[in-house]
């Protein structure tokens, strides 16, 4: 799977997630509200993606599979429930939690497709 097919991946599995994740959490007051919450999910994914990637394929190559994806993932959960927490208010656990549920949903769907291919 190249960069790219994974970067479209993850934006079409996380995005969705968080919209609605966000729209149980605080519902949205207006289409201006949800464009801007359109942009954040993309923001937060365009943000860690290149650098889970690089990650993987560059930086810790020589780390086993399981503790590399650990590393790797729980830095993006963070940075990306961080960014959530922040923007949104949400607090540390709110935001953790939004992205912890997206990135294993693409995660998932992204070991799936690999499978496949």
């Amino acid at each position: 799977m190249t960069q790219f097919i994974a970067l479209l991946v993850s934006l079409a599995i996380e995005i969705p997630i968080i919209l609605l994740l966000i729209h149980f959490l605080q519902r949205f007051s207006s289409s201006v509200e949800l464009l801007a919450m359109f942009a954040l999910a993309c923001g937060a994914t365009l943000l860690t993606h290149p650098l889970a990637w690089t990650s993987n394929q560059v930086i810790i190559y020589n780390l086993a599979f399981p503790a590399k994806i650990i590393i790797i993932e729980a830095i993006v959960i963070f940075v990306e429930g961080f960014l959530y927490a922040q923007v949104l208010d949400l607090g540390w656990k709110k935001g953790l939690y939004l992205s912890f549920i997206a990135n294993l949903a693409s995660y998932c769907v992204g070991l799936i497709i690999f499978r496949l291919m």
